[in-house]
């Protein structure tokens, strides 16, 4: 409180003064906890984030293993077939099993694509987080910085020697600008 003390005599004292401290103080005040909130609302959106990858390493790993398990029973299943006809071996017989292997593998390898997929979403996803995030608080920043520029005086106080008519002011300095 001390420095905002100081900007208010520097300022010129008085009620102008007091509401300018006021005035910087609420922004300073506003501004922090802004940034406050934005961190916390960035920590929960990459908790998120971290609890949807890990919803969806589940389902790849759910989907392998009853993948596996649909190639077991049809394995089982084309056995009984083939001792049910009086068939215990030959080309047949070994050609269906490598069939269910090589459809089981073509099942996990597309499982597996998909879980690095949804990895680089999340990673990209946590990124935009990120960068939001920075934003909002360099914003949160720029708004703090503009408030205390308004409050001391703002160009009036940069360019004292230039007023009256034909003199630039703050929306003649801005324009073009945003």
């Amino acid at each position: 409180m001390a420095v905002f003390t100081a900007v208010g005599a520097l300022v010129g004292g008085g009620a102008l003064a007091g509401a300018a401290v006021i005035g910087a103080t609420a922004a300073v005040v506003g501004t922090v906890a802004s940034i406050n909130a934005q961190q916390r609302a960035a920590s929960a959106q990459r908790a998120s984030l971290a609890e949807q990858q890990r919803q969806q390493q589940l389902q790849v790993r759910r989907s392998q293993r009853a993948a596996i398990r649909q190639a077991q029973i049809q394995r089982s299943q084309q056995q009984a077939a083939a001792l049910g006809m009086g068939v215990t071996g030959g080309s047949a017989l070994a050609g269906g099993a490598a069939s269910l292997m090589s459809q089981t593998g073509e099942a996990l390898g597309y499982s597996t694509q998909m879980s690095g997929i949804s990895q680089r979403i999340t990673d990209l996803s946590q990124q935009a987080v990120n960068y939001g995030a920075r934003a909002q608080t360099a914003g949160a920043i720029a708004g703090l910085g503009a408030s205390i520029f308004s409050a001391s005086g703002g160009f009036q106080t940069l360019l004292p020697q230039a007023q009256g008519a034909g003199a630039p002011n703050a929306s003649a300095l801005l324009k073009g600008i945003g």
